[in-house]
């Protein structure tokens, strides 16, 4: 029987990977035909990170309090009595409400980036340019979602 700490491991690195691929590979295949993407705009890089943010964090916490939820009723995962970090006590404890906060707080954090990368002069990424941050930008906010989501609930 895997460890408690064992499975969020497990479980966020696999929410990671399926969104380090998924993700890039959306914007693929729905923009390869265009150019160069602004990154202000109705149909701009910022509007595109902050519905995957939402989206993804939504999806991912409905996900992972599922499984942890399965993994709890078959025994194979336990409550944590180790305390914690306050934070984490303060997310709330249903998979499909802390998955919305925690992809608008990544939507903020997005917004604040754009904003200076624009400020320094960046209007446009390639598409190439926008799948590897998509893909790494998708996959650590999977593998934190799931990873926080999990560790909440057992917590």
């Amino acid at each position: 029987m895997a460890t408690t700490a064992a499975y969020i491991r497990t479980q966020a690195a696999v929410a990671g990977l399926i969104n380090f691929v998924v993700n890039p590979a959306i914007d693929w295949l729905s923009l390869r035909h265009k150019g160069a993407q602004p990154i202000w705009g109705a149909d701009g890089l910022v509007v595109n990170f902050v519905i995957t943010s939402l989206i993804l964090s939504t999806l991912v916490g409905i996900f992972a309090q599922w499984g942890v939820r399965r993994e709890e009723k078959a025994g194979r995962v336990h409550s944590r009595n180790a305390s914690s970090s306050r934070w984490l006590h303060r997310l709330p404890r249903r998979g499909w409400v802390a998955g919305p906060v925690l992809g608008a707080a990544a939507a903020v954090v997005v917004i604040a980036l754009f904003w200076a990368l624009h400020g320094l002069g960046m209007t446009k990424w390639s598409l190439a340019a926008l799948m590897a941050v998509k893909a790494v930008y998708c996959g650590l906010l999977g593998f934190l979602v799931a990873r926080w989501v999990i560790s909440r609930h057992l917590a």
